[in-house]
């Protein structure tokens, strides 16, 4: 059974790295990801630059309780 991690990714970079990030994290803490879905796209800038992309992406995972 699959269910989903509502996660926050962030890059300098742009939003495929903010995506990889998020998603590298997710495995990196003993998930097993299925496949995500990018709900958000957002950024900051500062000094009339931009400082960093941020994502919102809903992560399926494997359910670690399978009685459910």
């Amino acid at each position: 059974m699959l269910r989903m991690l509502e996660v926050v990714g962030t890059s300098p970079l742009g939003f495929s790295e903010a995506v990889r990030s998020a998603v590298e994290e997710i495995v990196g803490s003993g998930h097993k990801a299925h496949f995500f879905q990018v709900v958000e796209q957002r950024g900051s800038v500062r000094e009339g630059r931009i400082k960093e992309y941020q994502v919102v992406l809903k992560v399926a995972v494997e359910s670690k309780d399978q009685t459910a």
